[in-house]
């Protein structure tokens, strides 16, 4: 009976230093694995490599993808995804990938949370004239009217 539990503590020893030197995913896979889910339409997994901040623009991406017709999104699906380039900069890094079906580069920004390559995205990098509303121009329609100002007469 002894030597039954010395030869299952060994095993149980070696299952969890051998599952313990799970080597991390890369930039570059985490940047594949993403761009995949995203060619499936699978946000959750998407959300899965991406940070907790990138949450909404993935939800917002879903949107755009739910009114897609089905010849667009069966070119996505079929769409070859390169890795063309990486920087590594510390705890961020840059992976270019190329789209085969629209000839596009896309540089996607990484960042380690948790110890963990994920995808941070922006809203600018899904609308690329997006303005968050804290740094839009005033309008002079946005401010408050002077109602002791008189009012314009015609004349």
């Amino acid at each position: 009976m002894t030597s039954y539990l010395r030869i299952l503590t060994l095993v149980l020893f070696f299952g969890t230093v051998l599952g313990s030197c799970k080597k991390s995913a890369t930039p570059q896979e985490v940047a594949l694995n993403f761009m995949h889910a995203i060619q499936e339409s699978n946000f959750d997994l998407a959300r899965d490599y991406a940070t907790k901040e990138s949450q909404q623009v993935i939800q917002l991406y879903s949107f755009f993808d739910a009114r897609r017709n089905d010849s667009e999104r069966d070119k996505i699906k079929k769409a070859g995804i390169e890795v063309i380039d990486t920087e590594e900069n510390g705890d961020k890094a840059t992976v270019t990938v190329l789209n085969s079906s629209s000839q596009q580069k896309e540089r996607l920004q990484l960042v380690k949370e948790n110890g963990r390559w994920k995808i941070s995205l922006t809203f600018e990098s899904i609308i690329p004239n997006y303005l968050p509303p804290a740094s839009a121009p005033l309008d002079s329609t946005m401010l408050p009217q002077d109602s002791t100002a008189p009012l314009p007469t015609d004349k």
